[in-house]
């Protein structure tokens, strides 16, 4: 078992899930650890619960689990977020109803059965009745009402409609899927990537809950679309966001995207990326998931730039970014296959960057464990789970992890990795420390964490640039040991724990 279980293991995952407004509900309301495609199905979130507040994200978002850094509790405040492009759409009544006729529970009992069963031959006629029925659902003004105000609306029917609707589309999928059922997995993709994307042009709600449905369905025949949402400045973010997801869930599922496809599609989210600077952190996070998920750090075309691998760097190295979002873009990094035709691929800076975060998570854990224990906890899974996978690599992934890497530099990764393990390994130890021993584990913790700054600070890379003509490491990243003890003295005149 690996150094990094075993610490996983002693880290017990926070419960219940974070405080957010009604999109960030709807979007997470599916969410699982990207890592694992065999994840559980989980049933969406009522839409009624879900669309109270279109407007209040939690802040600095952690990660429920490992691998997942937009699924957490806070204790923290919340800080309102706006999305600029939700005002617009807000008024159900703005948007007209895509009609259908409905159709009886006998036929969405068939349906289901359809999809659960190979030996059912698929009803074209009736998947398209089925899907068409719960896309007019999803689109009435009412239903939507409904969701956003439950108080006004007696029939209770019409308050889950939303919730409903989307339910059954996704499990067809999910059903499908795990009966292996290709024949009506083929047709019912089909079906949806032509009754889905009006959707993306109506009210926010039906918007989300569409690109849910598209996402779980992982469909490569939607990459376009789902490359689409992402690009458009009008689109929502929380539609960018399950977009994203769609890209993974390809990936991850179903693996049938071509290298050009990935590789086109991996440009087309490193520059959303960069542009997308200022997005929440959790939209971030699942940009850079897929990403990772991609592998594919240039284009075949133009190497030399290495478009991919510099906007991860970029992201790992941005010290206004959030931890969580910094540690997924050294994942990321570290997943990517950098071949010779890179130019001085610099895998050491990658290293010593990814260290360089570990060391401002040990930093946040020590410092504020004794305000927000839950808060520590939930850095320490940040830093044991994507930080070192971006070193030790994803299981069944091949070649992931700048440890497995052939690209180079194994050694430089090694000893940045083996000096941050003894603080990690004290990170988790406070964590799960007993009342009576938090003290003295958090004076270690204190101990180990200078050490391994210090460390840091007296062995930066030969090199500070990614690649030839590259980005290289910010200027305050690279090796300052006055700035370390300017900030180490700002902490302790602030009053800030320390053991």
């Amino acid at each position: 078992m690996s150094k990094s279980s075993i610490v996983e293991r002693r880290i017990a995952p926070p419960a219940g899930l974070v405080r957010v407004g009604a999109v960030a509900l709807l979007a997470w309301a599916w969410a699982g650890p990207v890592a694992a495609p065999a994840r559980a199905q989980q049933a969406p979130a009522p839409a009624d619960a879900a669309a109270k507040d279109a407007q209040n994200p939690a802040e600095d978002e952690a990660p429920k689990e490992a691998v997942d850094p937009s699924e957490s509790q806070k204790t923290a405040s919340l800080q309102i977020y706006l999305d600029p492009n939700i005002e617009a759409i807000r008024d159900p009544k703005k948007f007209q109803e895509i009609r259908a006729n409905p159709v009886p529970a006998q036929e969405i009992n068939q349906f289901k059965a359809m999809a659960a069963s190979p030996l059912v031959a698929p009803d074209p006629a009736l998947i398209d009745r089925v899907v068409s029925a719960m896309v007019s659902q999803m689109s009435s003004p009412r239903n939507i009402q409904a969701a956003l105000d439950p108080s006004g609306e007696k029939n209770a029917a019409v308050v889950t409609a939303l919730q409903s609707a989307t339910q059954t589309l996704v499990e067809a999928s999910f059903v499908a899927r795990g009966a292996r059922n290709t024949g009506f997995q083929t047709r019912y993709n089909q079906v949806l990537l032509q009754k889905l994307p009006p959707l993306f042009k109506h009210h926010f709600l039906p918007r989300i809950q569409a690109m849910i449905v598209l996402a779980q369905s992982a469909n490569p025949d939607a990459l376009k679309v789902l490359l689409d949402e992402i690009k458009d400045p009008k689109q929502t973010y929380w539609v960018k966001l399950w977009a994203f997801r769609g890209i993974t869930n390809i990936k991850q599922m179903t693996n049938r995207l071509s290298a050009a496809q990935e590789a086109e599609a991996a440009k087309a989210i490193a520059d959303q990326l960069l542009a997308g600077k200022d997005w929440p952190a959790w939209v971030q996070v699942r940009g850079l998931e897929a990403l990772t998920a991609l592998r594919q750090g240039y284009l075949p075309t133009s190497p030399r730039s290495a478009d991919m691998a510099s906007a991860a760097f970029q992201y790992l190295t941005d010290e206004n970014l959030a931890l969580d979002v910094r540690a997924q873009a050294a994942l990321a990094l570290g997943s990517m296959q950098i071949g010779t035709a890179v130019p001085r691929y610099n895998q050491a800076v990658v290293a010593y960057a990814a260290a360089r975060v570990g060391a401002a998570i040990l930093d946040k854990i020590s410092d504020g464990h004794t305000e927000n224990p839950l808060r520590s906890q939930e850095l320490t899974t940040v830093l044991v789970g994507p930080l070192f996978q971006a070193f030790q690599g994803q299981e069944g992934v091949r070649e992931s992890g700048l440890l497995n890497s052939p690209t180079g530099g194994k050694a430089e990764s090694q000893k940045y990795f083996d000096a941050m393990k003894p603080a990690a390994m004290a990170a988790a130890a406070l964590v799960g420390a007993p009342t009576g021993q938090i003290p003295a584990a958090r004076q270690d913790l204190r101990t180990k964490t200078d050490a391994f700054k210090a460390f840091l600070d007296q062995n930066p890379p030969a090199d500070a640039t990614l690649f030839q003509n590259g980005p290289s490491l910010p200027a305050p990243a690279a090796a300052d040991p006055a700035g370390q003890a300017d900030a180490a003295a700002a902490r302790a005149e602030a009053g800030a724990p320390r053991g």
